[in-house]
């Protein structure tokens, strides 16, 4: 009786070994390991912050365009809309050279994140 289960639950099927998944992943680069990597939490962590700063330029590039758009004339709102328009596209250039130079840190020291 013993026996019969010890055979069942080694038939059992294993996803991730029969699938052939680990072996496509392991051929492109990937890690298939579980291991926390403190490395690879930083740069998920720096890229997520980088998005968010890119949605938050979208966002106030939308309001100075209807922002101009709704001015009607009014210098000092087309000045408004001028200057958030310009402070956020400096902004979007700074996040722009913050992911590039996080992506080289990242792919230089983080290991089988970015491949």
């Amino acid at each position: 009786m013993e026996n019969f289960f010890v055979k069942t639950a080694q038939a059992a099927y294993n996803f991730s070994e029969n699938s052939g998944l680990n072996k496509a992943a392991n051929k492109l680069g990937y890690s298939t390991d579980n291991v926390f990597n403190p490395e690879n939490a930083i740069a998920k962590g720096i890229n997520y912050v980088l998005s968010f700063l890119g949605v938050i330029f979208l966002v106030l590039a939308i309001y100075a365009g209807i922002l101009w758009m709704t001015s009607q004339g009014n210098e000092k709102t087309v000045e408004k809309s001028k200057d958030i328009l310009i402070n956020s596209v400096i902004g979007l250039v700074i996040v722009a050279l913050a992911y590039a130079i996080s992506y080289f840190v990242v792919s230089t020291f983080a290991t089988g994140y970015l491949k």
